[in-house]
């Protein structure tokens, strides 16, 4: 239900209902006291009563006197009653007519009545220490009211969260990773020992790119010799560019050199990864105590409790049948729950 801020009286507010439920709870702490205590003072009464009615038959001449006896305190104590219910419901009474100012004594105003002093009656420096406390505490509450509505803080409980599920996240994909060590170093034969980074044949690239650019250089050369002096200096142009494209072929060799590189460290990373994951799974397959977490307690299956038994994968069928014989169990405690 979406109820409007301004709506503070509304009865299905969060802040109204918890305040009810304390009310609800303080009458009824109340409530038990009350009773707590007339139970006490009805077992007072009645220890008292047979205390005098054993010394009354001790001490009596006769029945006759003894059913005066009895009458005549009898009608005393109902005269009397109970002297502490009667003090406390009247100092209830009294509190009750001070706070509304029907109680008030001679010389006495209603402040006086209620317990506190009027305000010419108080030092100057009493109440501006009051008045400052009041505004610290005015204070305190809007920076508190401020941070609860400001979105960074729903912003960095988020960011927290997201970083307590990535540190989780993180140790346990270590822990997977130790584990699946553990299997690879259990099963040498399934996996090799590293993925083998093939060798780059970058000299034979070079040597070609070296080979090209002296053939280049020699062409032209001899179309220089075979124009004349007019191609002069379109030879001196083309004998400098050689070096030039060498400069520029070199830098993109290395661009492509480190793209390379990097690509080729991310397909490794991948590829163990898998090897990990694969790892695993065969670990699972062969049921293998290197999958387990040292703290985990191994779980023995009665196979004579097992339905099924697969002649493939008797491991993964014994996980299915404990965990439908778990299914069957949870079954019938709700049936007997609901019965």
């Amino acid at each position: 239900m979406n109820i409007l801020p301004k709506k503070r009286w509304h009865v299905l507010k969060k802040e109204n209902i918890a305040r009810v439920r304390s009310d609800e709870a303080k009458y009824e702490e109340e409530r038990r006291k009350i009773e707590f205590k007339a139970q006490l003072a009805d077992q007072e009464a009645r220890i008292d009563y047979l205390r005098r009615q054993k010394s009354n038959l001790t001490s009596g001449s006769g029945s006759d006197g003894f059913q005066i006896t009895l009458t005549k305190d009898s009608v005393l104590d109902v005269s009397q009653g109970n002297a502490e219910y009667e003090s406390e419901k009247k100092i209830e009474q009294e509190k009750k007519e001070k706070t509304v100012g029907i109680l008030t004594y001679l010389g006495q105003t209603v402040l006086d009545a209620a317990g506190e002093k009027p305000w010419y009656d108080v030092h100057p420096r009493t109440h501006q220490h009051r008045e400052s406390e009041r505004r610290k505490n005015k204070e305190e509450l809007e920076i508190k009211k401020k941070t609860l509505a400001d979105p960074l803080t729903e912003m960095k409980k988020v960011e927290e969260m997201f970083k307590r599920n990535k540190e989780l996240k993180r140790q346990s994909e270590a822990a997977e990773l130790e584990r699946a060590s553990a299997c690879i170093h259990a099963m040498p034969n399934l996996f090799p020992d590293d993925i083998m980074v093939p060798k780059c044949p970058y000299k034979e690239a070079s040597k070609s790119r070296r080979t090209g650019s002296r053939y280049s250089q020699s062409l032209t050369e001899t179309s220089c010799n075979s124009f004349g002096g007019l191609t002069k200096d379109l030879s001196t142009e083309v004998s400098l560019s050689p070096e030039s494209m060498d400069k520029k072929s070199h830098l993109i060799e290395m661009a492509k050199s480190s793209d390379i590189n990097r690509l080729r460290a991310e397909r490794l990373q991948r590829e163990r990864k898998e090897r990990d994951r694969a790892a695993v799974l065969l670990a699972k397959s062969f049921g293998l105590d290197a999958l387990k977490p040292p703290d985990q307690e191994q779980s023995y299956v009665d196979e004579r409790s097992l339905p099924f038994n697969s002649a493939f994968n008797p491991e993964l069928s014994a996980i299915l049948a404990e965990r439908r014989q778990r299914h069957r169990e949870s079954r019938k405690r709700s049936y007997k729950e609901v019965d």
